[in-house]
């Protein structure tokens, strides 16, 4: 646990939300342009994404497993808090950029520990170093849970 990491997340990802209407939000999510964004973020973020990584940690660091390791767990991640400030700093749609920080927010809580457990364990079948996906799953929930929160 780090005091300054999660202070700098909060100090980062606390004013761009702000901005955002969010009395427009239930409306934007019934139309269906919205539904599709979601869905190619999800299938981008949350399937590609990983995949791709592992196999190009696989294909750079076949002999170094903790590095190896370390790119899997950060192809898995999502840096929520800069897709905050790239929208704003870009002018883009905050309602949107809002919708979609929420749900990827709720996903990485959801999903970080199986993926990293599924990516680390089953598909590499590393031995070695051992990333427990509970331990992944609380540093996760408390970097991310507290800010939205």
């Amino acid at each position: 646990f780090s005091l300054r990491i999660t202070g700098g997340l909060l100090v980062m990802m606390y004013p761009v939300p702000c901005s955002a209407l969010y009395d427009l939000l239930l409306l934007m999510l019934g139309r269906c342009a919205i539904v599709c964004m979601l869905a190619l973020s999800f299938l981008l973020n949350w399937l590609l994404c990983p995949a791709l990584m592992t196999g190009l940690a696989w294909a750079t660091l076949p002999d170094l497993p903790g590095y190896r390791r370390g790119v899997i767990l950060v192809g898995i991640a999502r840096c929520i808090a800069m897709v905050l400030v790239w929208n704003d700093l870009a002018k883009g749609d905050p309602e949107l950029c809002a919708i979609l920080v929420a749900v990827n927010s709720l996903l990485q809580i959801i999903l970080y520990g199986p993926l990293s457990l599924f990516f680390l364990e089953v598909l590499s079948r590393d031995t070695g170093i051992h990333v427990g996906m509970w331990e992944v799953a609380k540093s996760v929930l408390l970097f991310l849970g507290a800010p939205l929160a």
